[in-house]
């Protein structure tokens, strides 16, 4: 098993659809795993490990950290692999098992910020990629900076992540209504901060 370990390009703000079903090739592949195709989970670390690292690495901000629970993930996504359930979306679930096992990982660590009550990232374009990639990580490093973890967190998996209320809401544990309250939150507290700035 081969993990990435290069961070991918920061997020996109965006509207994120409603919660999908893994989708036909997350799937075929689990399938194809539990039937026993080695080469099949392969594929499956080579097609996600890319968002677990990123996600882990915003929670940890250490890259070496990151990576070990990258990899710590993937085992235990193999071995309860039996227990996915194909009709929700599979990335979902891999990030459900990496937030525990980082947050396990780190709870007695003084460096680990555990994402509690109350911070974002953004997007890339050639000549003008490297400029706009870089204004958007400061964005999402000042949100950070700015904001409680946990409302941090859930504007990375509303926006950043582009999942739904509903998978954000499964990924934290929480409840729908408490995902909408903490993003309001969020995005209210920087609108204010901003507006505190500009005056």
């Amino acid at each position: 098993m081969t993990l990435s370990q290069s961070a991918p390009a920061p997020g996109r703000l965006a509207a994120a659809d409603p919660e999908p079903a893994a989708l036909p090739l997350d799937a075929e592949l689990v399938t194809a795993t539990l039937a026993g195709d080695g080469r099949a989970f392969d594929q499956i670390v080579r097609l996600h490990s890319a968002r677990v690292f990123n996600y882990i690495h915003h929670m940890t901000r250490q890259a070496q950290d990151a990576e070990d629970l990258t990899q710590q993930t993937f085992i235990k996504a193999y071995r309860a692999l039996d227990r996915f359930d194909t009709s929700r979306s599979f990335i979902a679930w891999l990030l459900t098992i990496a937030r525990r096992t980082a947050l396990n990982h780190f709870r007695d660590t003084r460096h680990f910020e555990e994402f509690s009550e109350e911070t974002p990232d953004i997007a890339a374009t050639p000549a003008s990629d490297a400029e706009h990639n870089d204004r958007v990580e400061n964005l999402w490093s000042e949100a950070r900076r700015l904001l409680p973890p946990k409302q941090y967190e859930v504007l990375w998996l509303r926006f950043g992540e582009e999942f739904s209320v509903e998978e954000t809401a499964r990924v934290l544990g929480l409840t729908q209504t408490h995902v909408k309250i903490l993003a309001f939150r969020a995005r209210h507290r920087l609108a204010k901060l901003k507006n505190r700035e500009a005056s």
